[in-house]
């Protein structure tokens, strides 16, 4: 069965998904308020963008429960870990129960249990090293390519067509519905060219941000939800 996240990506022409930069509620109310069509947090990281540490399940549990709460229907996914943490699997089956719709992981980070959750939609993120592998990722259970393809040097810079090239290329190359996190600056009028490089949604972040907090957040989310809707 297709999960909130996947089925949407599928279904509808663009999608715009909120990383919040921080784990806080006021944040995610925001992220809502602004138009977020899906929302996703972080576990058991350094966030290299935000420079926000994250804790672990357990520390988070309460908020993730609060935050599927308040989301309702909109999906909410999580990254579970990163180089040197990650969640376990009863920890994995605890976030299914729970109602999580989703999880995104680096592909060089995620431990072979999680594609066989049955209730998770699997949302793997590339690498900049990508181009060796998207035979076997087109092949692969992965649900969404996440193309976060930019090294740390790039981030924060403007997109140029060379980024929308490599999108192209992943989105064609994989058949699967391809999301751009905001690692370049992209501008909301901007999510046009990445709908017409074949990719389905854009995923803000603290970069596309004036800081972290929730004024901060509603405004960014509703500017690309605007250009989001005028696709």
């Amino acid at each position: 069965m297709l999960m909130k996240l996947h089925r949407m990506l599928k279904n509808k022409k663009f999608s715009l998904v909120v990383s919040l930069p921080a784990n806080d509620l006021e944040l995610a109310a925001a992220a809502v308020k602004g138009g977020a069509q899906a929302v996703k947090v972080h576990m058991n990281v350094l966030h290299a963008a935000s420079k926000n540490s994250f804790g672990s399940f357990e520390d988070n549990r309460s908020f993730l429960e609060k935050l599927i709460s308040l989301a309702g229907e909109i999906p909410v996914g999580a990254v579970p870990g990163g180089a040197d943490r990650f969640i376990t699997p009863d920890e994995m089956r605890q976030l299914e129960t729970m109602g999580l719709d989703f999880f995104s992981s680096y592909a060089e980070h995620l431990p072979p249990f999680m594609m066989e959750s049955y209730a998770l939609s699997k949302m793997v993120a590339l690498h900049d090293t990508y181009a060796q592998i998207l035979d076997a990722v087109a092949k692969s259970e992965i649900d969404v390519v996440e193309a976060s393809i930019m090294p740390v040097s790039e981030y924060g810079k403007p997109l140029r067509y060379f980024d929308l090239l490599a999108y192209a290329d992943i989105a064609a190359k994989t058949n699967k519905p391809v999301l751009v996190p905001t690692q370049k600056s992209i501008l909301p009028e901007e999510v046009r060219h990445l709908y017409e490089a074949g990719c389905k949604a854009v995923m803000i972040g603290v970069n596309v941000m004036e800081n972290i907090s929730p004024e901060a957040c509603l405004k960014a989310a509703s500017a690309f939800r605007e250009a989001v809707d005028a696709l």
